[in-house]
């Protein structure tokens, strides 16, 4: 870092520096002052490169009013930041701090005094000094003396409340709430009555909240006001604004107890939610408006009769959106993992066969699956500022995953979504490549059917007891290619399974109910209640894989799909389906695998002799 010293900032004069630039905002400034750095550093001038430079990094900081970090590096990128206040402690801060008043831009002034008091509370004056400053700038900006460069239909654009709410948070934290200036108020007062008479209506929302905050406005005149307001404009402003001035409106009868009022405000917001509706033209995106409204009016109540008259607008919606989902394909040449997977299989004895088949795959890597997904939402950055929603057969929204921004923590749910696409491809390419090249090579090299995975079934721990004929008849199925029959009878099986390895470890997996009858746990609830039991008998991925494959809203959900009747034909030859009846296949011989050439394989060779 460059450091500055008072010298430094004599030499550029800083009371020249609203000749430089009139502008309202940051990057603005930022840009000048880093034109002005280069061009003192091409003159040899190194006091004015450095002064320039320290000007362009205060500059810099990412403005969060509203937040506790209100300033954070612009740019994070693989473990790299750019400087924020914190990193201008000590001797820096202090030459900030006395250049600060010196300053006749009102902006620049504001936020040097802002950034030496946001990471030093003690300097009091620099507060008082932030807020004033923010607010003359506010001041100049009505008067146009200083200039937002970007060219708007707003008397009071969204940037010049962000100084009005800044100015307002630094007399309440600094413990001033009752000792705003009168200057102060009047700004604040000109940027309300500007905001209503022009119909801005989201500076509405947030200026007259910050006059309410203090003691400026009561709730009452806010209430009246902001549904003349809305009426007014609910026709013809963006629906959006509208409705957030219909919820504020709502929001100030119920603080002065007239929740008549308020419901009325409630129920006009909702309209604003429908108009946004009819100005989309998809059925898929009039049906996410549709259900939004019907969530609004569950939240009033009292709604009932609209309510069913949306839901049958919401059925026909989705209904209609089935015509707009499509399909893309991306070529992938598999030829040559085909031909060596039937080269492997076509000189193998039975046993060999079945004992190669059941481990040709393995299920896909947790970790890797994690990692794919942080890295794809650092790449494509466009596409994952947007949540996700999952949809039925028939058109209904199953699911729907959040978006996460950049920096944020994923959630384990959000990791669980983005996990389908890769854990997809990996289902393809398994299945293409290895399970049924290795299925067909052997049907047609070898009679196998349900005799040959009698002595697997009959000896392996996955299995319970009674259940072996279902799982040979399937396991047959799944190498003869009929996967109808095949994930009707395996899938099925699969909580059977688990509930029996469980149960096998002592554990009991039964639930008691309120009436004290007891009843199996679903394979949600397994999940749900013995994950870390079912990584340590079938580890992390393994474990994983049945929540993506099987359970997962949004997901294959195959479990829930046979369960319910729901799997048609055309999915039973998905490759999801068949790589999740070789997945059970795989999960009953891995315990077998120690012992598969002294016991397994003779037993196999005698059945098929």
């Amino acid at each position: 870092m460059d450091l500055a010293t008072l010298e430094d900032f004599a030499h550029i004069n800083p009371a020249s520096i609203m000749a430089m630039s009139n502008s309202l905002h940051f990057h603005t400034l930022e840009h000048a002052f880093r034109e002005a750095a280069q061009a003192a550093e091409n003159a040899g001038d190194a006091a004015a490169f450095r002064a320039y430079n320290i000007l362009a990094v205060v500059c810099s900081y990412h403005f969060n009013p509203s937040r506790p970090d209100t300033f954070s590096p612009q740019i994070i990128f693989k473990g790299k930041r750019t400087l924020i206040p914190s990193d201008y402690l000590g001797e820096q801060q202090g030459v900030l701090v006395q250049i600060a008043e010196q300053i006749d831009h009102p902006l620049l002034r504001a936020r040097i005094a802002d950034s030496c008091w946001y990471v030093n509370r003690r300097l009091h004056a620099v507060a008082a000094l932030a807020a004033s400053s923010y607010l003359n700038a506010v001041e100049l900006f009505f008067k146009r003396e200083l200039l937002d460069q970007y060219e708007s239909d707003f008397a009071v654009p969204f940037k010049v409340v962000d100084l009005i709410d800044r100015a307002f948070a630094i007399y309440a934290s600094a413990g001033k709430r009752n000792e705003i200036p009168d200057s102060a108020k009047e700004v604040l007062k000109r940027a309300y009555e500007t905001a209503k008479d022009n119909e801005c209506l989201v500076a509405f929302v947030r200026v007259s909240s910050i006059a309410q905050s203090s003691g400026l406005l009561e709730w009452q005149e806010i209430a009246a006001v902001a549904e003349a307001l809305a009426q007014a404009t609910k026709d013809k402003q963006y629906a959006e604004a509208v409705k957030k001035v219909w919820l504020h409106a709502a929001r100030a009868y119920l603080k002065v107890d007239n929740k008549e009022s308020a419901v009325r405000c409630r129920v006009n917001a909702v309209e604003q939610t429908l108009r946004m509706r009819d100005s989309v033209s998809t059925a898929m995106a009039k049906a996410s408006w549709t259900r939004s409204a019907i969530g609004e009016l569950r939240a009033i109540g009292g709604m009932a009769q609209r309510i069913e008259l949306l839901k049958k607008e919401l059925q026909q919606h989705e209904e209609d959106s089935l015509s707009e989902f499509g399909s893309f394909s991306v070529p992938m040449d598999l030829t040559d993992e085909r031909r060596a997977t039937i080269e492997e299989f076509e000189p193998l004895d039975a046993h060999e066969m079945l004992l190669r088949l059941a481990f040709t795959s393995r299920a896909p890597d947790k970790i890797a699956l994690h990692k794919n997904c942080l890295e794809k939402r650092d790449k494509y950055f466009f596409s994952s500022m947007s949540g996700k929603s999952y949809a039925d057969e028939r058109g209904k929204v199953i699911a729907t995953a959040e978006h996460v921004p950049h920096g944020s923590e994923p959630s384990g749910e959000w990791f669980d979504h983005e996990s389908l696409s890769e854990a997809g491809l990996h289902y393809h390419i398994a299945t293409e490549a290895f399970i049924r090249p290795a299925c067909i090579t052997m049907s047609r090299c070898q009679l196998i059917d349900d005799r040959h995975f009698e002595p697997i079934v009959c000896s392996s721990e996955f299995v319970p007891p009674g259940f072996e004929a279902i799982f040979s008849q399937g396991f047959s199925k799944l190498v003869q290619g009929d996967m109808v029959s095949a994930a009707h009878l395996l899938i099925p099986q699969l909580e059977s399974a688990l509930r029996h390895v469980l149960n096998s470890r002592r554990s009991n997996t039964a639930k008691l109910n309120v009436d004290l009858t007891q009843e199996d746990q679903s394979l949600k609830q397994l999940l749900s209640n013995y994950w870390g039991e079912i990584e340590q008998v079938f580890g992390v991925d393994n474990t994983y894989l049945f929540h993506i494959l099987f359970n997962l809203k949004g997901g294959p959900m195959l479990r829930h799909e046979v369960a319910h009747g729901k799997l048609s034909t055309a999915q039973c030859f998905e490759p999801s389906c068949i790589y999740a009846c070789w997945f059970i296949f795989h999960l009953t011989c891995v315990p077998l695998a120690p012992h598969w050439n002294s016991v397994i394989a003779g037993a196999i060779q005698e059945i098929a002799s």
